[in-house]
């Protein structure tokens, strides 16, 4: 069967509408992905953080929740989601007042390594998916332990710089906090 040639002088005027009509669904779906319909924390599983401080991590979803546990004894943890995947992971170790910073950074979970970037004070180490503070409890949790404080980016976007602000601020909330008892 021939088409006539009003018929394809139709389809033409019609495929720049059609195409248009296209993109817009594609940046419209795109925009609704990068959306965040939820209110940033202030706090992690009850320690005051601002959310400030979260939001360079946070992804966008729908609905954020947190999980605590302390399942193992000396070791706390709280968990950040979006929609149900895991954002962030923040946690508080009792360990032996003669461990260092390093060594604690050497430990695998943690997403830091003993080489990674350091605060002047040496009280925190960082990179851009991990970071470990020193808690200076006040007096500490026992004679022969010390507490330190890490947080691990799971989900979350990675950042070295604003994770060494929420570890320091993390770790200054928790000495005043129960997990130095």
């Amino acid at each position: 069967m021939k088409r006539s040639a009003l018929t394809g002088n139709a389809d033409r005027r019609l495929l720049p509408s059609i195409v248009g009509v296209m993109i817009l669904a594609v940046i419209s779906s795109a925009c609704a992905a990068d959306a965040k319909s939820y209110e940033t924390p202030e706090s992690l599983c009850g320690t005051p953080v601002p959310s400030k401080l979260l939001d360079p991590f946070m992804t966008p979803g729908k609905k954020v929740s947190t999980v605590s546990r302390s399942e193992t004894e000396g070791i706390r943890r709280c968990r950040l989601y979006v929609d149900d995947k895991e954002i962030l992971s923040a946690s508080t170790l009792w360990i032996s007042r003669d461990t260092s910073l390093l060594e604690v950074a050497a430990m695998a979970y943690n997403s830091v390594d003993p080489g990674d970037k350091k605060t002047k004070d040496g009280r925190y180490i960082y990179s851009k998916t991990g970071a470990i503070g020193t808690v200076t409890c006040q007096p500490p949790p026992t004679p022969n332990e010390r507490v330190f404080a890490s947080i691990r980016i799971s989900g979350g976007k990675p950042d070295a710089e604003a994770l060494k602000n929420l570890i320091r601020e993390y770790s200054e909330k928790l000495a005043n906090s129960d997990h130095c008892s």
